[in-house]
C-alpha cells in the first residue's frame, strides 16, 4: 500500500462476515476462520485480519497479534451489529471486547487509514482514522514521520545511508529558507515542535512556525549528535503545511465559507495573500519543498530508527 511517499507491505486475511446463526444473539456477527491453521504476521509490515459484511457494507478489523499460535477446530471471531452500524454512520467504530482487546468496524474509505494506524486502533484509539482532512493525522507523510519519531526506541546514526540523507535534508531546508528570504541562522523565540503537530490555531504565527521548524532541522542536523525526535516533529509539521497548502491551491478563487476551520481558512488566505507576509507561502518552490523535505526526513528516519 502506497500513498504520498509512505509505503507499507500488507498481508491480508479476510473472510465474509455474517450473522452467528439462529442459536446466537441477533447482535452477533462473526467471521469463521477456514483454510488457515495459524496466522503468520508479515515481517516488517502490517497484517490485517478482516471480515467483510454485505449487510452493512463495512469491514470488521481484528487484532491478529492476539491470535497467534495454533487455533482450535472451526474458530470464529465476533463483533456486534451495533459496532458495524456505528461505522456506517461515522466511518469507523470500536468495540471493547474486554481484557484490553478492541475490534474495529470501518467503511472501505477508511481502510487505508486503518492500515497505517493499525496498532493505535487496536489499542482503542480511532482518532487518526477519523481525523479531519485538516488534521496532520490525516496526512500519511506527516503522521508516519511523527509515528516513527515517537515510537522508535533508539536511532543508529552510523547507518550507511545516514550521511547522504542528512545532506539531502539540509540542502532542501536551505532551499526553503532561501525561498522564504530568511538567513536561517536562528529560530524565532518561543516557537518550536517538541510534540506532534496539531492544526494551525493562529494564522499570524504560521510563517514563523514554518521558519522555526526549518531552522530547527538545520541546527539539529548540523550537530554531530542531532535530537532526532526534534527533527521528526519539525519535519512532520513541514510536511503537513505542504499538504494543506498544496490542496488549497486548487481552491483559489473560491469563497471561504464561514463554517470552515481555521487551518483551511488560513491556507486559503495565505494563497491569495491576505494574511500579511504569509503570502510568501504561496510560492510553488515552498509548497513542494515542504513535501520534499518531509519525504527525505521520512527516508532518513526509516534508515536510522531502531524498534
Amino acid at each position: 500500500m502506497s500513498q504520498d511517499g509512505v509505503n507499507h507491505v500488507v498481508k491480508l486475511y479476510v473472510w465474509n462476515l455474517s450473522h452467528g446463526g439462529k442459536s446466537r444473539s441477533q447482535d452477533e456477527y462473526r467471521i469463521q476462520i477456514t483454510g488457515v491453521e495459524t496466522f503468520e504476521p508479515e515481517q516488517n509490515g502490517r497484517t490485517l485480519l478482516l471480515g467483510w459484511s454485505e449487510d452493512f457494507n463495512v469491514f470488521a478489523g481484528f487484532d491478529v497479534q492476539r491470535r497467534l499460535g495454533k487455533m482450535g477446530a472451526s474458530p470464529s471471531i465476533q463483533i456486534t451489529a451495533k459496532t458495524l452500524q456505528a461505522a456506517v454512520e461515522s466511518g469507523a467504530s470500536l468495540q471493547d471486547k474486554t481484557k484490553n482487546e478492541f475490534a474495529a468496524a470501518l467503511t472501505p474509505e477508511k481502510l487505508g487509514r486503518y492500515a497505517q494506524h493499525l496498532s493505535t486502533a487496536h489499542q482503542g484509539d480511532l482518532g487518526p482514522v477519523l481525523a479531519s482532512e485538516e488534521d496532520p493525522a490525516s496526512d500519511p507523510l506527516a503522521s508516519e514521520i511523527s509515528r516513527i519519531g515517537s515510537d522508535a526506541i533508539g536511532f543508529n546514526l552510523a547507518a550507511s545511508k545516514e550521511p547522504d540523507l542528512r545532506s539531502e535534508i539540509l540542502a532542501g531546508v536551505a532551499d526553503l529558507l532561501a525561498a522564504l528570504d530568511l538567513d536561517g541562522q536562528q529560530a524565532p523565540a518561543q516557537i518550536g515542535h517538541n510534540s506532534p503537530p496539531g492544526p494551525v490555531e493562529d494564522p499570524d504565527v504560521a510563517v514563523a512556525e514554518v521558519e522555526a521548524a526549518a531552522t530547527k532541522i538545520k541546527v539539529e542536523l548540523e550537530a554531530e549528535e542531532p535530537d532526532v525526535r526534534q527533527v521528526a516533529a519539525s519535519g512532520s509539521f513541514l510536511a503537513w503545511m505542504g499538504k494543506i497548502l498544496r490542496v488549497v491551491r486548487a481552491e483559489v478563487g473560491q469563497t471561504i465559507d464561514k463554517g470552515k476551520d481555521i487551518a483551511r481558512e488560513y491556507a486559503v488566505k495565505a494563497v491569495v495573500g491576505t494574511v500579511g507576509t504569509s503570502a510568501v507561502l504561496y510560492k510553488g518552490e515552498i509548497v513542494e519543498g515542504l513535501r520534499r523535505v518531509g519525504a527525505t526526513i521520512l527516508q532518513w528516519l526509516q534508515q536510522i530508527s531502531v524498534f
